[in-house]
């Protein structure tokens, strides 16, 4: 008797134990414009940096408590592997935007490859992290010819965007806000730039825009990924409880990341809600 209800228990655990997710095989080569989840959601994206301007992107990005993807340039990476770092520290997605910005239309898929791949090892290499997630990909002057499909073939989807707010012509930040406003439209991917230029212009815009975006009920959220589902994908350090965190640090914490409201110590992300913000799945 006793056996048969130890039976009959261990097959009643095998039904009750959830399935592990099924991860698709990789990426297909459909271009993203919009953002994983639904509503009045945005995703904000930065191109050709890292740059002297990146620190500052950063800061604003966590005072405001948004995330957002960067779009990396091997070369830039490679001469500033510092900022690598503290992008990825934040929490943000991560972007191969090729190791030179050339236009690569024309290219084979063999010479594509070449160049995602050693971008990838750059940046890779300047964050100290050989396992670092990259999940898109973003052809420079969207320019995409075989692309698309390359990139795909090694595991990352291609980035478009909805919103273009031009911010790369000279315009002063006034235009600037002027022309996300006008283009703003739910799940949109937001074309921006934190490199190749003076962005000055481009971070008083979203000084003014994100406060006001997410008074009227706006949030954000990281572009869509093709052919998944997939694990996350945590930039940021994983949190430990015997580390000592200061305000505004970040950390990935079950698929999920975490600012600091304060200094903090031993004070789980995930039950301790009044120490941390949480700032959505990786």
């Amino acid at each position: 008797m006793r056996l048969r209800v130890l039976a009959l228990c261990a097959t009643t655990a095998l039904f009750l134990t959830p399935a592990a997710p099924a991860y698709a095989d990789g990426p297909t080569g459909e271009i993203v414009k919009a953002t994983r989840t639904s509503g009045q959601v945005v995703a904000l994206t930065f191109d050709d940096g890292p740059s002297a301007w990146t620190p500052g992107l950063l800061d604003l990005l966590r005072r405001l408590r948004v995330r957002a993807t960067f779009c990396l340039i091997g070369g830039q990476a490679k001469a500033d592997p510092g900022l690598v770092r503290d992008i990825a520290a934040d929490g943000h997605a991560l972007c191969n935007h090729s190791y030179k910005h050339d236009f690569m239309s024309t290219w084979t898929p063999e010479q594509i490859q070449a160049d995602l791949t050693a971008t990838n090892d750059e940046i890779r290499a300047a964050a100290g992290d050989p396992d670092l997630p990259i999940r898109y990909f973003r052809a420079p002057y969207g320019a995409w010819g075989a692309t698309p499909q390359t990139a795909a073939s090694l595991g990352m989807t291609s980035l478009g965007w909805a919103v273009d707010p031009t911010d790369w012509d000279g315009s002063p930040s006034d235009v600037i806000i002027q022309r996300l406003n006008a283009q703003l439209r739910p799940t949109a991917v937001i074309l921006s730039h934190d490199g190749g230029g003076d962005r000055g212009p481009t971070l008083a815009a979203y000084e003014q825009v994100i406060p006001q975006w997410r008074k009227a009920g706006w949030s954000f959220d990281l572009p869509a990924l093709t052919g998944g589902p997939y694990p996350p994908a945590c930039t940021a350090p994983a949190w430990r409880p015997h580390t000592v965190y200061a305000k505004d640090r970040r950390v990935s914490h079950g698929g999920r990341v975490y600012q600091a409201r304060w200094w903090t110590k031993l004070d789980n992300p995930a039950a301790a809600r009044w120490v941390w913000h949480d700032l959505g799945p990786c």
